[in-house]
């Protein structure tokens, strides 16, 4: 299974322009060290029946895999998989890979070799990253978030806090006055507070979840509405902090009774 990371380098590719030069050069010694390593793997599986090739041996993956996860602060596989996809990590390959030789060429293999061992070498003398790329990688996929939820924002007539809740506990009469006749599902919104225009206080949820599904669903979200009182968008109120941080005090809210208090 894929990690956080690999999820998030799989649907865009990660930037590498906050690291500094010695970084980068870091990250070109992982890469070409890795690159050695499986350059070797490969004459060597073909050719370790030779003695010359069973006496050079082929170096410990396990070396190669610590010194990276320690320099890079990030799960080994985690870096292959971000070596193999994405473009800003591309262009930090050696220029002049490593070529594997036939079982005849055993001068190439000890060449590749002391290749291999010279980048593994500048790896384990370099300084770590200042900070995980993971982290880099979150903070980026946050940002890109809070984004949406601007563009959002900029299109709503009304913004508000609401919570799922129970349509049996209105009567008939009030189930008539605020909900459509197409809406079947148990659950709704009650509106709690919000920004701009005020809505009413009950409303459809923007999906109609069944008695299985309501359980897997927030019990509080962030809800946007057009000059229609159609949905815009609709998010957990977990996931969308930063924004209401920037939306700051209510304008208006619903009290118990289902009052309307303006602020």
């Amino acid at each position: 299974m894929l990690s956080l990371l690999s999820l998030l380098l799989a649907t865009s590719q990660p930037s590498l322009e906050h690291l500094s030069q010695s970084e980068r050069s870091l990250l070109q010694a992982a890469l070409a060290a890795q690159q050695a390593h499986s350059v070797l793997s490969v004459q060597y599986e073909a050719c370790q029946s030779q003695r010359d090739y069973r006496q050079a041996g082929l170096p410990d993956l396990q070396l190669l895999r610590s010194a990276i996860e320690a320099k890079l602060q990030l799960p080994y596989q985690n870096f292959l998989f971000a070596s193999r996809q994405a473009g800003d990590w591309q262009r930090l390959q050696p220029r002049d890979p490593l070529q594997a030789g036939s079982c005849d060429e055993f001068n190439r293999y000890r060449e590749n070799l002391d290749q291999y061992e010279l980048q593994l070498f500048a790896l384990e003398i370099a300084e770590p990253l200042a900070s995980s790329l993971t982290d880099n990688q979150n903070e980026a996929a946050t940002a890109q978030q809070l984004q949406l939820l601007r563009g959002y924002l900029q299109r709503s007539s009304s913004v508000a806090i609401a919570r799922v809740f129970d349509r049996s506990q209105l009567n008939a009469i009030e189930q008539a006055n605020f909900l459509h006749p197409d809406y079947q599902s148990r659950y709704i919104f009650r509106l709690e507070q919000g920004w701009r225009s005020v809505m009413p206080v009950y409303m459809g949820m923007h999906s109609q979840f069944n008695e299985q599904n309501i359980a897997k669903q927030a019990s509080e979200w962030l809800i946007f509405l057009d000059t229609q009182k159609q949905f815009i968008a609709a998010r957990p109120l977990a996931e969308v902090s930063a924004l209401l941080a920037e939306l700051g005090p209510a304008e208006w809210t619903f009290d118990l009774n289902g009052n309307l208090i303006r602020k």
